[in-house]
């Protein structure tokens, strides 16, 4: 009984492991090619999703995070 209790726990925890190294062994990118990827979605927009009307509580960090970005492009225009 206990062997086989141990054997099943083996197996299933086997088997639960089996799709990660599934996964693993698909097509790898590189950093470059993340972020290339990211900057491609960045420009065409399709990380705008997260804004004041989905999440109302990041309005606050969003209006500092517009400051901030609008101070520094003053620091630059100025120079």
């Amino acid at each position: 009984m206990k062997n086989a209790l141990i054997g099943g726990l083996v197996l299933s925890a086997l088997l639960a492991t089996a799709p990660a190294f599934a996964q693993s062994t698909s097509a790898v990118k590189s950093r470059a090619e993340v972020k290339a990827e990211l900057a491609s979605a960045r420009r065409a927009g399709d990380l705008d999703a997260v804004n004041s009307l989905s999440y109302p509580q990041l309005r606050p960090y969003q209006e500092r995070h517009a400051q901030l970005h609008a101070d520094a492009r003053d620091v630059a225009t100025t120079r």
